[in-house]
Parts: C-alpha cells; sequence; structure tokens
C-alpha cells in the first residue's frame, strides 16, 4: 500500500464523525473525532489524488464502509476494477449479462 498524508489544511479540511454510524468491527481502538483530507497516490496509475473529508463520511458513516478501510484506487481504476471483476462472474457463471 502506497503512502497516506494528512492534508496540511486540518482546520479547514475536516468533518466531524458520527462514532454512532461507523462499522468499527472487533477492535479496542475507539472512533477519531474528525475526518480529514487524505492524499495518497492511486496504486494502480499512480497518480496523486485527495480523498477528502466529505468522502470518508459518506463512505464510513452511509455505505457501511469497514472503519479501518482506506482509499487506494482513483475513481476511473476503482471501475475499471470493478468492470473486470464483474465480467470474472459472468464468466464463471455466477452473474448474468445484461
Amino acid at each position: 500500500m502506497g503512502k497516506q498524508v494528512r492534508s496540511k489544511n486540518k482546520k479547514q479540511d475536516r468533518l466531524p464523525v458520527d462514532a454512532s454510524k461507523l462499522v468499527m468491527g472487533n477492535t479496542y481502538s475507539s472512533a477519531p473525532d474528525f475526518y480529514y483530507d487524505i492524499e495518497f497516490d492511486c496504486e494502480d496509475c499512480g497518480i496523486h489524488q485527495t480523498w477528502t473529508a466529505t468522502q470518508q463520511k459518506w463512505w464510513y458513516e452511509e455505505a457501511g464502509g469497514y472503519f479501518f478501510s482506506t482509499a487506494v484506487r482513483c475513481r476511473e481504476c476503482r471501475e475499471l476494477a470493478g468492470q473486470k471483476k464483474r465480467q470474472a462472474r459472468i464468466t464463471a457463471g455466477h452473474e448474468q449479462d445484461s
């Protein structure tokens, strides 16, 4: 996994965490107080990206994403990886082509 770095504008680029909505799993860790923008390089194409505090809040609190997961691919590479997975399921007979 590539290196992830918090935004330099911590006061401006933060959103409060609603810990009651998080899927923390089996851990002794507590939820942070805020989400911060996180900069990373896509593991497939290498493009520098920012996973915004707003995107994190949606992922963890609305979509129910596991709290210790992080963004590792840009949007284009995520879509391409999803298409490859779907094609593999179709080829294996687990899903029908629509």
